[in-house]
């Protein structure tokens, strides 16, 4: 169960990083503005007069403010999948706990609306929340692996999320 629940979380890593990130967090996408760079900066740097494109503001969003909250959400979720195979509850329950603090931090960079016009990440993001928020530290391997039973939203909204972003964005 621990190896379905963290399939998924790495699938959401690759639909953040695909278009514009590569290994270690480096650009990829040759059209991708500066890290860093102002939405208002890929506007201007659109033609004349015209406002940035959703793949263009998609892309702003994951390389601007978003970026090293999606770097460190994905840190999390490579340090549950290193956790988990250890078996052990105590080190799986805080992996969790801070998995759920990174999606946090990361709600509160939303993808832009015209790429997500439903919400998926956002509700992706919440549910990992959720399910994170309730697992103490004292957890059980059998409560560790309720909770990412929980988490099988989580696989519906990333292939719907992934669905729209590419059809928004043309990406």
């Amino acid at each position: 169960m621990v190896a379905r629940f963290l399939l998924g979380v790495v699938l959401t890593a690759a639909v953040l990083t695909a278009c514009g990130t590569g290994a270690g967090g480096q650009r990829s996408h040759p059209a991708t503005p500066a890290a860093g760079a102002p939405a208002s900066a890929v506007a201007r740097s659109t033609a004349a007069g015209s406002t940035a494109t959703c793949a263009q503001q998609y892309h702003a969003w994951q390389n601007g403010p978003a970026h090293s909250a999606i770097i460190s959400f994905e840190a999390a979720q490579q340090a549950l999948a290193d956790e988990s195979s250890s078996g052990t509850p105590a080190l799986i329950a805080a992996a969790m706990h801070i998995l759920g603090q990174r999606a946090a931090t990361l709600a509160s960079f939303p993808v832009p609306a015209c790429a997500d016009p439903n919400g998926y990440f956002a509700a992706l993001l919440s549910r990992i929340g959720t399910v994170t928020g309730e697992v103490g530290p004292g957890a059980t391997l059998t409560i560790l692996q309720q909770a990412i039973n929980q988490l099988d939203s989580v696989f519906s909204l990333e292939s719907d999320f992934t669905a729209e972003v590419k059809q928004t964005t043309g990406s």
